[in-house]
């Protein structure tokens, strides 16, 4: 029987490029997100000739809906759910912390607690991140321990350490995945390279925390939904896969590079402001366990994916520039 996708943040970046990818593959995906669907220029899947005969949203929230998400799951018995649902701003997370807590944990063992007893489902992939480990060397594998550092991170580590004891004392089909730094066409604009790229094209200024300093590695969205995919699909339950580069390059650089590409004045675009509380240094993931069980490797260089997003923005200019650029939060 071929898959079927339940997709819990289909509105999400990386949530709708992963439809996108499901779709091209013949899936039938259903999609759910707490606000109606974005722009047409935020949502690859959009553009898919397949999408009206392989695709279903409906606007629902983990937070206040479960009861509806549990029948809806009971009635398309997907055999795969992937969930990307989450607060997911850091500095955010220190003003409103119950706001994370509440989604990130709380609706989160709700979730599971309905999911638990169908049998239906062959794997519920859990959308994780770095951010657990906190400030730590490079070289992370997947058995470091979690040292968070923030709100955020605290109730991400909380709901993964929940969720891994539920997986192996339950023998649930669930399994992990922890992505570098994503980017690419349709990302929210507030994030780092978006945000650099607007600057460009706009009157716009922008802040630079701490002065770029702390380094990450950056990773092209098709190559986190490529690496995704397989892990749903074949990845050994109750497992955890790192998805990242080699790369590791400093904020400042990347801002730098980006101002290069699009050539505009970075010293009258950029200014310094204070580093944001609990911010990690570094995180360098270790991805040799995906490329040696699931046979993957990225694909897209750092220099050419940040061309394609320019390009991307180029091509709907006229739209972007009217958007905001500031983070919205949502209860």
């Amino acid at each position: 029987m071929k898959a079927k996708f339940l997709v819990i943040g289909s509105n999400s970046f990386s949530g709708s490029h992963f439809i996108d990818h499901c779709i091209n593959k013949n899936h039938q995906v259903i999609g759910i997100s707490r606000s109606k669907e974005k722009k047409n220029f935020f949502l690859r899947y959009k553009s898919n000739k397949k999408l009206k005969s392989n695709f279903k949203f409906y606007k629902l929230d983990i937070n206040n809906d479960m009861s509806k998400i549990k029948k809806m799951i009971k009635f398309y018995k997907p055999t795969h759910i992937v969930n990307f649902a989450s607060q997911s701003m850091v500095a955010q997370s220190w003003e409103m912390p119950l706001d994370w807590y509440r989604t990130n944990v709380i609706s989160s063992v709700k979730l599971i607690q309905s999911i638990k007893s169908m049998k239906f489902l062959k794997r519920y992939v859990h959308i994780s991140t770095p951010e657990v480990y906190g400030n730590t060397p490079k070289n992370l594998r997947e058995n470091t321990s979690y040292n968070p550092t923030t709100p955020y991170a605290i109730s991400r580590a909380s709901f993964d350490m929940h969720l891994m004891q539920e997986a192996i004392n339950f023998d649930l089909p669930v399994v992990f995945t922890r992505a570098a730094n994503v980017y690419g066409p349709g990302q929210d604009l507030y994030r780092i390279i978006p945000r650099s790229i607007f600057s460009c094209f706009s009157k716009n200024t922008m802040k630079l925390d701490g002065g770029g300093l702390s380094k990450r590695s950056f990773i092209y969205i098709d190559d986190v939904v490529r690496a995704t995919y397989k892990v749903a699909i074949r990845g050994k339950k109750q497992s955890i896969f790192h998805i990242s580069t080699n790369q590791e390059i400093s904020i400042l650089n990347l801002v730098k590079k980006i101002f290069k590409f699009c050539n505009s004045d970075f010293k009258k675009k950029v200014i310094i402001g204070p580093e944001r509380k609990g911010k990690d240094k570094i995180y360098s993931l270790n991805s040799s366990k995906i490329k040696k069980e699931l046979r993957w490797k990225p694909k897209v260089s750092l220099n050419e994916g940040i061309k394609k997003t320019i390009n991307w923005f180029e091509l709907n200019k006229k739209k972007l520039i009217k958007e905001k650029v500031t983070y919205q939060h949502k209860k």
